[in-house]
């Protein structure tokens, strides 16, 4: 462990020149001597008797003489060393004097830094006080420069030695809006220290500097037992090897507001009909705030108004409707202004808007008499009022399982597989293909199906390709069977919670495929038999989702396309699946979002622009008919858009949010830092920073306890002591 250094007395650079003073203390020793009296030694019988009493007292009078020199004296130092305000430091921690020091300056780059009550953000403070660090070393010192983010970012990893060139580093930093990634940061740094103490032995010593707000999500992640262990292991080896000085600028009365949520209540978006927005705000403060506005914006224009009244640190929900005009991809920005940290007062979402959805189901047992063909039940549900004009919510297309190569499946939100018998290696590739894609799959089996092909072309045991999300068994032998539907858990059938009438749980099933969801997969089960058999499986696989179902489709095995519960099932099952492309249009901040496009647009130019206006150039990735885009520098929230060039010519829209846990601006006390973050490990902490009104030039940044005032007490004592001991000396003079 490494050991705290002794603590010294220091002066600020800018006070130095006030010890020069200290030259002053001598006036009292020269007037002294100046004014000393000289005598010349004669013979004199009366003196003889005065001497001889002098002598006797001689002792006594040199010493009061000297303690009323050595006092005025005194004063005159200790006046000089008020003024030049000393402090008490540890040697190491805080520019010492004699030998070269490397010092890596940590900024907390994260969005709480953003936090402005003034004219200067938290992150405009850090970069001041990291400047003048550099500017307060000595000739000869090193420095490095890392971002404390999500992941962290190396700006100087190279000891530099111009301190002009680290300060226009800083000057030119900016603040993002990640959150911070403290264990990855401690790893980074540990490694440039290492690394710095191999390759420049000259460097005597290693400081680290944290400036940051020590907000409490970034500064005490909830990490695993592991994760915990391993960041435990990296900051002691940091402490062995260097100085640890945490420089707080947290403010513990910060007040925030922000939105932690938007969503649409519809999961696919029409221009058939309203499409609902529902807003989460939350206050992090101890006051109510009325009357909240929160305004709704389309494509940056401003539709919709309402306000709300949030409670004492608590959540309100603000509800908004819009029907969209046209089909294409939209943007939405929901704001709410009123406080000190802008970039979680909005956000945003990328919305996909059809016309209606485009639907292809391919049937295994086509027949030419109603309702005898295996997706005869399937379309009705799918379009109730049979309008397959293209002016209803659902357009459907009918295939025979024999034109599915033939099919651009890519003009299709899902495609519904009813009794087909088997698939081709090809056809599995096409589905594989057309799931990298992000479209969706929906298997209903039967009495046609051939369980050996599907689970060897689809399920993983030909070519790898697995497109099922779970191996079908044997059928079940004939009986009446009940669904279970598992307290309507899955997005898929929460709609029919509380409705028994609708009659989904007493939906007879007679015969029906067994799945068997292998263990090391994602695939959920929606509904159960009452044996205990999955029914209903879906899963997320490469960009779609896939929905198993064990049973028909028709009347063959199960009466349920004549119950009420078969259409508002397919519905959502529908909806599920093609809601899930705003998923994909909207992530996180840091987070890569992708987009597919035909292969037939090899060669095309594809960029991406991101928030701030830039447009940079992205390659696409081709695996089989499909190209994919890949964009992972989204580094700050807002809408990207993705430019795909000719042939394809269409742009894509996506929204980069914020994670709102940040939005907590409490920060760590002092006790937490050294008892839950770094335990009996060595660290200054410093709260330079915290006032932002106040300007410190010239000041040390690093100190632990100011003397001067304790100094200018001590003058003032002896200013009383020095007129007593002239007084009493003088009183007593012969």
């Amino acid at each position: 462990m490494f050991p705290l250094p002794p603590t010294i007395i220091a002066f600020g650079i800018a006070n130095l020149p006030m010890l020069g003073w200290l030259a002053a203390a001598g006036a009292p020793i020269l007037i002294h001597l100046l004014f000393r009296r000289k005598y010349r030694e004669m013979p004199w019988a009366a003196m003889e008797y005065l001497l001889a009493a002098l002598k006797r007292r001689g002792r006594r009078l040199r010493f009061e003489q000297w303690l009323l020199l050595a006092v005025r004296t005194l004063l005159i130092v200790l006046l000089v060393l008020a003024v030049a305000e000393p402090y008490l430091k540890q040697a190491g921690f805080a520019r010492t004097t004699g030998g070269r020091a490397h010092r890596v300056l940590v900024i907390d780059a994260s969005f709480s830094m953003a936090y402005k009550p003034t004219d200067r953000s938290r992150f405009d403070r850090a970069k001041q006080l990291a400047g003048r660090i550099v500017e307060e070393s000595r000739q000869g010192d090193a420095f490095t420069l890392v971002l404390l983010a999500s992941p962290p970012k190396v700006i100087i990893g190279t000891p530099a030695l111009e301190p002009g060139k680290v300060l226009e580093e800083i000057d030119n930093l900016r603040c993002g809006d990640t959150t911070a990634d403290l264990p990855a940061t401690v790893a980074t740094v540990r490694r440039i220290v290492e690394r710095a103490r191999r390759e420049n032995p000259g460097l005597g010593r290693h400081e680290v500097y944290f400036l940051s707000d020590l907000q409490r999500v970034a500064w005490d992640p909830k990490l695993s037992a592991a994760a915990k262990a391993e960041f435990r292991r990296h900051s002691e080896q940091l402490a062995k090897t260097a100085a640890l000085v945490v420089i707080d600028l947290g403010q513990a009365d910060a007040e925030n507001l922000a939105i932690t949520n938007v969503q649409t209540l519809d999961p696919v978006a029409t221009t058939a009909r309203d499409v609902r927005f529902e807003v989460t705000l939350k206050d992090f403060s101890r006051r109510a705030r009325t009357r909240q506005p929160v305004e709704l914006l389309l494509d940056g224009r401003r539709v919709a108004q309402t306000h709300v009244d949030i409670p004492p640190g608590g959540e309100a929900s603000a509800g908004f409707a819009y029907r969209f005009t046209a089909p294409g991809d939209h943007s939405i920005e929901v704001r709410a202004s009123g406080d000190a940290l802008h970039v979680d007062n909005h956000r945003f979402m990328a919305i996909p808007v059809r016309q209606s959805l485009r639907v292809l189901c391919i049937d295994g047992h086509p027949s030419g008499e109603p309702f005898l063909g295996a997706s005869d039940y399937l379309v009705l549900a799918l379009c109730p009022q049979d309008d397959r004009s293209g002016q209803g919510l659902v357009e459907v297309d009918l295939a025979t399982e024999s034109a599915l190569l033939e099919r651009d499946l890519s003009r299709y939100d899902c495609v519904f597989l009813c009794d087909v018998a088997q698939f081709t290696a090809s056809e599995a590739r096409l589905l594989d293909a057309y799931l990298r894609s992000g479209g969706n799959l929906v298997f209903f089996l039967g009495e046609g199906v051939l369980a050996e092909r599907y689970n060897r072309e689809l399920a993983g045991a030909a070519e790898g390709l697995r497109i099922l999300p779970a191996r079908l068994d044997q059928v079940a032998p004939q009986g009446v069977y009940s669904i279970n539907p598992l307290e309507y858990r899955h997005p898929m059938v929460r709609a029919f919670r509380g409705r028994a009438k609708a009659g989904l749980s007493k939906t007879p099933i007679f015969r029906y495929y067994k799945l068997v969801v292998p263990k090391d997969s994602n695939a959920e089960v929606v509904l159960r038999t009452t044996t205990g058999d999955p029914l209903v499986v879906e899963e997320r696989i490469h960009r779609g989702r896939v929905v198993m179902v064990g049973t028909s489709a028709n009347t063959s095995w199960t009466p349920m396309p004549l119950w009420p519960s078969f259409v508002p099932l397919v519905q959502e099952m529908l909806t599920f699946c093609a809601g899930g492309e705003l998923a994909q249009r909207n992530v996180r901040v840091g987070e890569p979002f992708g987009a597919s496009i035909s292969g037939s647009a090899a060669g095309m130019s594809v960029s991406v622009q991101s928030p701030d206006g830039r447009t940079r150039p992205v390659p696409l990735r081709f695996e089989g008919d499909y190209g994919t885009l890949l964009f992972a520098e989204t580094t700050a929230g807002g809408i990207y858009t993705a430019r795909f060039g000719p042939p394809a010519s269409e742009n894509r829209r996506f929204a980069v949010n914020v994670d709102t846990a940040e939005s907590d601006l409490a920060p760590l006390t002092l006790d937490e830092l050294r008892a839950d973050v770094w335990p009996d490990i060595p660290l200054l902490h410093e709260v330079t920073g915290q006032d932002l009104d106040t300007e410190t030039a010239g000041a040390p940044i690093v100190r632990s306890r100011r003397l001067h005032v304790g100094v200018l007490y001590v003058v003032l004592g002896l200013l009383f002591a020095e007129s007593y001991l002239a007084w009493r000396f003088g009183h007593h003079a012969p």
